[in-house]
């Protein structure tokens, strides 16, 4: 008798490629569908996302920046002022409705009417509180250096040839008047919250697949032959506003948006899939790639992570750590190739979530 499975290679089948293998030593985790050779790409998304762009710069690839650094503005400062984590500074971009808006806004085709916040006694961006250390000293300065920022956002979605878009979030927070969709809640980083003014909204799966194929068309139609790289952050919930404990809603967040990504792969042959979550966050990691505390992505965590993304896309570019003495004792099931190892690098700690902020809210018990 013959049947599918007798024709699936050894990845298809769990104790041949996981089995008792330590995390760092199971591999075939992706084949990639798209090439990033010769194509200018961009990145946007959470902040795990800042952990590719750095690493596709390092790596040598076309790595579009729009809005770079000013010369005068000291390299330990950039991201301080929201340099040099995305291909512009849009900040992290949480969630899906954020990111179709995004573009929406770019091109003219949406102009929120709720649009900056007072914060100690100048303003922000509602749409980027947190992207400069200090408010503005006024809603004209704020909204003509927005101008500028969304021109550049324009003119970087007319010429990338790739998107790499990690998705993060459900959990969002609109406008009620025109259901503009905010980063932050109103009066965490800015703004006061109003209930009359500002709804919560954990978007379903069905609301994330319509928010993505939007974007995928307004991309498209700018681009017909632009090729996105999803991903899923790995990073779970700092917060979360629904009733449910924070595991709880952070596992409903990420399996939203996982089935998203993976229906997206299926359905368009210029969307690929990178597992940068499957491979922290599932069992077969042993919580090995996380810091204490089970949040945060360790650097030995993202070198692995990259250091597979790199395999299939730049293998060269992959610092590997020294041979282990010929004298060292092999795991019981080695697999048939090891598995790519990088080099963990200090900087991948240094990566600048907003989210965090949400971790001093809350109430707290009263002191001894």
């Amino acid at each position: 008798m013959s049947h599918p499975y007798d024709r699936q290679p050894d990845r298809a089948f769990w104790r041949r490629a996981i089995g008792d293998r330590a995390p760092f030593e199971i591999g075939d985790w992706y084949q990639k569908r798209i090439s990033l050779e010769g194509k200018s790409i961009a990145t946007a998304g959470s902040c795990f996302a800042q952990h590719v762009g750095r690493h596709l710069q390092r790596a040598g690839f076309d790595f579009l920046d729009v809005e770079p650094a000013p010369l005068g503005l000291a390299e330990d400062e950039h991201r301080s002022w929201g340099y040099g984590m995305y291909s512009a500074r849009y900040g992290n971009v949480y969630t899906t409705r954020q990111m179709v808006q995004l573009v929406d806004r770019a091109f003219g085709r949406f102009t929120p009417v709720e649009d900056w916040w007072e914060k100690d006694g100048g303003v922000v961006d509602a749409f980027r509180p947190t992207l400069e250390p200090e408010p503005f000293g006024s809603v004209e300065e704020m909204r003509a250096l927005r101008a500028d920022h969304l021109e550049r956002v324009a003119d970087l979605f007319s010429r990338m040839d790739v998107l790499v878009f990690t998705m993060g979030l459900t959990e969002a927070w609109l406008s009620r008047e025109d259901g503009a969709c905010f980063p932050l809640c109103p009066g965490t980083a800015g703004g006061t919250f109003d209930e009359s003014r500002h709804v919560f909204r954990n978007l379903s799966s069905a609301e994330v697949r319509a928010d993505m194929e939007a974007l995928l068309a307004s991309l498209r139609a700018l681009n017909p032959r632009l090729e996105v790289l999803l991903t899923v952050s790995p990073v779970s919930l700092m917060a979360t506003a629904t009733a449910q404990q924070v595991s709880v809603a952070t596992s409903y967040s990420k399996s939203v948006l996982r089935a998203v990504a993976g229906e997206l792969y299926e359905a368009h042959g210029f969307v690929d899939y990178f597992p940068s979550y499957d491979i922290v966050t599932g069992p077969a990691s042993r919580g090995a790639h996380f810091q204490p505390g089970m949040r945060d992505v360790s650097p030995e965590g993202v070198a692995q992570v990259m250091a597979v993304f790199l395999s299939e896309h730049r293998p060269e570019a992959i610092e590997r750590p020294a041979a282990a003495p010929s004298d060292a004792p092999r795991p019981r099931m080695a697999p048939a190739a090891a598995p790519p190892r990088a080099v963990p690098d200090e900087e991948d700690e240094d990566v600048k979530c907003d989210e965090e902020l949400l971790d001093s809210f809350g109430r707290r018990p009263p002191p001894d």
